[in-house]
């Protein structure tokens, strides 16, 4: 006896528009979702808009040229398919087809990376399995992402500041001093910079869509102020598929 497959949440529901523009404007401006991206593909004519639930989830709007009316097939205006995320798709989809559901050939998705497939339910219902994100990918990526937030080219660049700080980012500073997103990217325009390395690096995965990083920290001396050394600890959250720091603590050693 086969065990049940274990679904964690749903990832994304996709929606095809009959206009676009008209769309956009009711899912930003009217429901006031978060835009995350917006991507023109031009071999298919077709935007692609991410929108942010609260939760995480996601919805993705589609526009295609000469789109039909809703019938039972994913290529028209209305509900496309729903999405699964699962640890492992190839597993999944193997689990699907020795049950005698016809899985498509997994696929790679071209903005993030993951892979994914497509089956139906009873009712030719499109469905999707997207693979979430592994542990020690997680690792490496919090790595990546905490270790940017070091870079001279990061820190003085607002924009870059913005995608890696959530909305409600705060700081409590080495010098018991606590800073909000805006301030923390005001202060860092004309920081006094000095080079910084990183070591015992450690994530430790809290929930599903929240790690704690911890690490030690050394900025090298400069003229302005003599090297220091320091304990760091960083609250990554995810939001939308996007992973971003919520809260920043810095101890002086």
């Amino acid at each position: 006896m086969s065990t049940a497959m274990q679904l964690a949440r749903i990832h994304h529901v996709a929606i095809i528009c009959a206009d676009y523009t008209v769309s956009k404007r009711f899912y930003t401006e009217v429901l006031g979702l978060r835009v995350i991206a917006e991507n023109y593909r031009a071999a298919r004519d077709s935007y692609k808009l991410d929108l942010a639930l609260p939760d995480g989830s996601q919805i993705e709007l589609f526009s295609f040229p000469d789109a039909p009316p809703r019938l039972t097939r994913p290529e028209a205006q209305g509900l496309r398919h729903l999405s699964f995320e699962v640890p492992d798709v190839q597993a999944a989809a193997d689990e699907l087809a020795a049950q005698g559901i016809a899985v498509e050939p997994l696929r790679t998705d071209e903005f993030t990376g993951r892979r994914f497939t497509f089956f139906a339910d009873p009712d030719g219902l499109p469905l999707e399995l997207y693979e979430a994100v592994p542990d020690d990918d997680l690792d490496a990526l919090l790595l990546k992402l905490e270790g940017a937030l070091h870079l001279r080219e990061v820190r003085t660049n607002a924009a870059r500041l913005e995608e890696l700080l959530d909305d409600d980012f705060h700081e409590l500073g080495v010098s018991g001093t606590v800073w909000t997103r805006a301030a923390i990217i005001e202060a860092l325009r004309d920081e006094a910079f000095s080079q910084r390395t990183m070591s015992d690096f450690r994530v430790l995965r809290m929930a599903p869509d929240v790690a704690l990083v911890t690490y030690r920290a050394h900025r090298e001396a400069i003229a302005q102020r003599p090297a220091a050394d320091s304990l760091r600890s960083s609250l990554w959250q995810r939001r939308a598929g996007r992973w971003r720091m919520a809260f920043h603590q810095g101890t002086p050693l």
